[in-house]
């Protein structure tokens, strides 16, 4: 078991605009496009626009759900946007990337697929425009509906991920409009297609050291190949509340847990996200695109 750590401090985010920064940004801007860096507060956003990667929020900029952890805007969303995937594509091509990751909204209203058309629109675009790109989708569950999901395998993104974000005890608490069994399904479905599965948590909440072990046992023997695991950090006060801060150390143990279990990448750290080191992720389990 991990070592008890007495009140470990919030971590410190990098705030630094540099010319990498300016240059990601005026992208975005230009191409009229949403990066979930900036809707949901990422604390690495200055680390990663600095080297030139963004996480592109398609499906516009208001989500149908409010889960209590996420700063996302809620409301009845307005997106209308058949052009957003060919845009897409072109600020990835602008940015030289070599790894893109592709996250959206959920979008519950959209009750024919999800929006899963649009985001099979834009791996396809990606694909065609930019050939030398990897893409990794962060994708909703779509509601657990198959068709939507399947059309989203159908396009063959290089990784699929999508987040338990926490265990399953406090998962209703943390995210009522989910669920969290349906979530290991999608994991499982995408494993079943014989896509590079990935998915991430918080810690911070209230889980224990057994539950989150437990956790990534369970994800495992799904086949899940890429874990993550960051710290919780509160966006503001209607937020829910940070439980406590972990340490280095606590991370580090989860680290070597997931490795051990047979994962071949554990992405841990109080200010790892989804997509934190996403390009170096799939050139270990993926290798460079031909």
């Amino acid at each position: 078991m991990t070592e008890t750590i007495i009140n470990p401090r919030k971590p410190k985010i990098r705030l630094q605009r540099t010319d990498g920064f300016k240059f990601v940004n005026d992208v975005v801007q230009a191409n009229q496009l949403h990066t979930v860096c900036e809707e949901a507060r990422c604390p690495n956003i200055y680390e990663c626009w600095d080297c030139r990667t963004a996480t592109i929020m398609i499906l516009g900029d208001i989500c149908t759900r409010s889960c209590g952890f996420c700063a996302v805007q809620t409301g009845k969303p307005t997106w209308n946007d058949p052009q957003e995937p060919y845009r897409t594509a072109m600020a990835v091509k602008k940015m030289d990337l070599m790894h893109v990751v592709v996250t959206s909204v959920d979008r519950d209203d959209l009750k024919d697929n999800y929006g899963s058309e649009v985001w099979a629109e834009t791996i396809n675009q990606i694909h065609e425009h930019v050939p030398g790109c990897t893409v990794e989708v962060l994708t909703p569950d779509f509601k657990g509906h198959q068709p939507a999901l399947n059309t989203v395998f159908a396009a063959k993104p290089e990784i699929f991920s999508h987040n338990v974000e926490c265990v399953e005890r406090i998962s209703k608490k943390v995210r009522s409009q989910a669920d969290w069994q349906r979530s290991m399904e999608v994991l499982r479905l995408s494993v079943d297609c014989g896509l590079h599965t990935k998915t991430g948590m918080m810690v911070g909440l209230g889980e224990t050291f057994n539950e989150v072990v437990a956790t990534m046992k369970q994800v495992r023997k799904l086949g899940v190949a890429i874990f993550t695991l960051g710290q919780y950090l509160q966006p503001t006060k209607k937020h829910f509340p940070v439980q406590r801060y972990l340490s280095d150390r606590e991370f580090t143990d989860y680290k070597k847990i997931g490795l051990d279990l047979g994962y071949q990448v554990v992405e841990s750290g109080a200010l790892v996200r989804s997509s934190y080191h996403a390009h170096e992720q799939a050139r270990i389990v993926i290798g460079n695109k031909s």
